[in-house]
């Protein structure tokens, strides 16, 4: 009689975000992404140990969500980068402000065919004596800039194209198929 060999099961690897970016909800995430990773890791010792391959198959984040803090929202954006195990993001309704950004961090990116995008400017304000008010201000500058290096690094949309949205001081709405084409997704779900 051969051996039976008794291998654990993968993590549920679906995760639904459609709320606003905080920390509570970033935490959640992050908790998720992180276990799974660290499961697959221990999934593939033990297929090791017999000789198999184990390939894990990727986490789904499925997001509709109108965005909310951007400090929360980078500590994700680099745990979603820093996975091994590959992430799909899918936009069911909206990725806009920080959900924009988690949207376009997937390792492949997906978009229902009536979803909606929407990118802008970070904001902030500043009170206080003049040197509070420019401490302030670089920090926005900084966290601008952040934004700004994410988006050109994982989409087909240029600098120009940026500032260009930022003179007319609007919000960037950006439809599926106009994702498409600034690879801001790469498959449209429909």
């Amino acid at each position: 009689m051969a051996d039976t060999i008794n291998l654990p099961n993968p993590k549920e690897r679906n995760l639904f975000f459609d709320k606003q970016v905080s920390q509570s909800s970033v935490n959640t995430l992050s908790k998720d992404i992180i276990e799974i990773n660290e499961h697959d890791d221990y999934i593939k010792k033990i297929y090791d140990v017999h000789g198999l391959n184990y390939v894990p198959k990727p986490i789904k984040i499925y997001i509709d969500s109108y965005g909310g803090y951007v400090y929360q929202c980078l500590g994700l954006v680099g745990i979603m980068r820093s996975s091994k195990t590959p992430i799909h993001t899918i936009v069911t309704g909206c990725a806009m402000s920080s959900g924009f950004l988690i949207a376009i961090s997937g390792h492949k990116r997906f978009g229902h065919l009536r979803s909606t995008y929407l990118y802008h400017q970070v904001a902030g304000g500043a009170f206080g004596k003049v040197k509070d008010m420019e401490e302030e201000l670089a920090e926005i500058l900084r966290l601008q800039q952040a934004v700004e290096e994410i988006t050109l690094e994982s989409t087909a949309i240029t600098k120009k194209m940026l500032e260009k949205s930022y003179r007319g001081k609007n919000d960037w709405y950006i439809t599926t198929e106009q994702a498409i084409k600034l690879k801001v997704i790469d498959e449209i779900i429909s």
